[in-house]
């Protein structure tokens, strides 16, 4: 499992190289200077297309072959937070 942290420049540039043994990333935004495009299995991250985060608090898992390939992320400034390996998910409320 690894884990660490990104900015976004005015480029489309690697968060994470292929890896064909990783089942599993999350991506987090933690700062709204700019929205988070993100690009998958090689591809360029492009503005307004595909992935994108937008809100502090956003975040998206990717499973299987999307999260083998390497992953881009393009934003001008903004923030997220990665990690590799299970994701625990949030629960909210009470649990019975």
């Amino acid at each position: 499992m690894t884990s660490g942290n990104q900015t976004g420049t005015a480029a489309s540039v690697v968060l994470l190289a292929a890896d064909e043994y990783r089942e599993q990333v999350a991506i987090l935004m933690y700062d709204k200077t700019a929205a988070i495009a993100i690009g998958v299995g090689g591809a360029a991250a492009v503005a307004d297309t595909g992935i994108s985060l937008r809100f502090i608090g956003d975040s998206v898992v990717l499973y299987g072959e999307a999260a083998r390939g390497q992953i881009n992320i393009l934003g001008n400034g903004g923030k997220v937070s990665y990690q590799t390996g299970p994701v625990v998910p949030n629960c909210q409320g009470s649990v019975t």
